[in-house]
């Protein structure tokens, strides 16, 4: 903990609203068992307006309401460099899909068509592909329905028209149901046509 607070404590980052993303024990110093190991309170994500809880070999997840902890970072600087690449690309034109997938599984994509991966940015909850002008994105969104979890698939790019393209990639390389209809955009603070480019 001490370790913890030296290097990342007092660090913020923005969120995607108006909230940030703070680094630090802020004065709470225990720590307590879980399924997955010994734990303690290190980050608070105004995003989900929820604390992160740091295991002792640096994962990281959450502990909502009834649900056991879901790990969710590999590391406290994997996290970081998600949600560095997640602020590269958040105001560039973009559209959203959600994919609904078995409980525990992480979406398997055979590889084809998309930009490199990045795999300092890629964690259990995090999956990114970037290549400077275009990027996708899956981020599990929801993990506490009974036999399914919701990931939001999004594709960036510098250039919008280019977004169906790399939209027809993920299409071609996915196997989960994809989800239709309308989906919250947290980066545009409203709801949108799955599939489609925010406007």
């Amino acid at each position: 903990m001490i370790a913890f607070e030296r290097r990342y404590g007092g660090l913020w980052c923005p969120a995607s609203g108006p909230n940030r993303v703070e680094y630090g024990l802020d004065g709470d110093t225990r720590v307590y068992w879980t399924a997955q190991g010994w734990a303690f309170y290190g980050i608070v994500d105004d995003d989900w307006t929820w604390g992160v809880e740091v295991l002792l070999d640096g994962r990281a997840g959450m502990t909502l309401a009834d649900k056991p902890l879901r790990i969710l970072n590999r590391s406290v600087d994997q996290r970081l460099e998600a949600h560095a690449l997640f602020l590269t690309v958040r105001h560039w034109p973009h559209l959203m899909l959600e994919l609904a997938i078995p409980s525990g599984m992480i979406p398997v994509l055979a590889g084809a068509d998309l930009p490199p991966p990045v795999d300092e940015a890629s964690g259990p909850a995090d999956l990114w592909w970037f290549d400077g002008t275009s990027a996708v994105h899956l981020h599990l969104n929801n993990w506490w329905a009974k036999d399914h979890e919701i990931w939001v698939a999004r594709c960036f790019s510098q250039d919008a028209t280019a977004l169906d393209r790399i939209k027809a990639s993920l299409l071609n390389e996915m196997t989960e149901l994809l989800q239709l209809g309308e989906v919250w955009c947290s980066l545009c603070g409203r709801h949108a046509t799955s599939g489609r480019p925010c406007s």
